[in-house]
């Protein structure tokens, strides 16, 4: 059986967040949730990076703190997603790939930002998942039910990224807990 991905309201505030707040870069973060058979809830969104967009040691070092973090939580990191500076891609780049194999979960799931339908009613988000010759696809639409909160740009808190929290480590990439997502 196929399965299914349920996107909730927090993550998905996060995600459009952290591309709202760099929209001239491209944005990547990761997917955090639970696995319960075919069924596999994002709970959370870690942003990343903005600055870091290649396989750097700097990047691998917020994914091994994210993998700490999440683990301590009792979660799992179920994918990555991206927002490119380019509005023309959508299409899963080499580095979402690459992440998402390092993650080694049957479950993986890339999302790409389609910047294009954010001023629309449509779902922004493109899922991709691998099939088991390993080649990333585009997963069906009934496969994937998102909660983006109607009024998202307009909700409370800041976002910061680990690109944010290497220049102050004030900021609390890993929780952000400032974001607000209205009920």
């Amino acid at each position: 059986m196929a399965k299914s991905y349920v996107i909730q309201s927090l993550p998905a505030l996060k995600i459009l967040r952290h591309l709202a707040k760099y929209p001239h870069s491209t944005v990547i973060g990761l997917l955090v949730g639970t696995i319960d058979g075919d069924r596999v809830t994002i709970l959370d969104a870690i942003p990343l990076v903005h600055h870091w967009l290649d396989l750097s040691p700097m990047l691998e070092a917020g994914l091994a703190l994210a993998k700490i973090h999440v683990e301590s939580k009792n979660l799992k990191l179920l994918g990555t997603y991206v927002a490119h500076s380019r509005t023309d891609l959508k299409s899963l780049d080499i580095v979402s790939q690459r992440l998402n194999e390092s993650l080694q979960s049957d479950s993986s799931i890339a999302l790409v930002i389609d910047s294009t339908k954010l001023n629309t009613t449509d779902n922004p988000f493109i899922p991709y998942t691998r099939s088991k010759d390993s080649e990333w696809s585009v997963l069906g639409d009934k496969s994937l039910q998102v909660n983006v909160p109607k009024d998202w740009l307009h909700c409370e808190g800041s976002i910061g990224d680990f690109d944010d929290h290497l220049e102050d480590l004030g900021v609390d990439w890993l929780v952000n807990p400032t974001i607000v997502c209205p009920t």
